[in-house]
């Protein structure tokens, strides 16, 4: 009698673990996202970012910086020249949230100023 009812709570426990592995196997299934098709180019990923498209950023641009003393910049007046630490034809740094993202030319465009990129810092080489 005592063996009967071994077997029996054996063959209910092992009727239970295979409904709870086919329970977790259908959830796993329904969890997994879908896999991109290998017809789908590499960028389309980029959809998936394109909520982030409309987030502003704040764009600087840095010709050159000096150091100077607070009477020096208190006798600063209209038509002062304030001598930068880069010569003139140097690159100008292009920052973005105060990240170096590239280097470029200064240029008039339109009566404005703008720069022409002309090196794009790589990730890797930021520190």
């Amino acid at each position: 009698m005592a063996e009967e009812e071994a077997t029996t709570e054996t063959a209910e426990a092992q009727a239970e673990a295979t409904e709870t592995t086919s329970e977790s196997t259908e959830t796993t299934v329904e969890e997994t996202p879908a896999a991109p098709a290998a017809s789908e180019k590499p960028d389309d990923q980029s959809g998936n970012l394109e909520f982030l498209l409309d987030v502003p950023v704040r764009l600087t641009a840095e010709l050159g910086s000096c150091k100077m003393t607070m009477q020096e910049l208190l006798d600063m007046d209209l038509g002062s020249v304030v001598q930068l630490d880069k010569p003139a034809q140097a690159n100008v740094d292009v920052y973005v949230n105060q990240k170096l993202v590239a280097r470029g030319e200064v240029v008039v465009a339109e009566d404005n100023f703008g720069i022409r990129i002309k090196e794009v810092i790589a990730k890797t080489s930021q520190t």
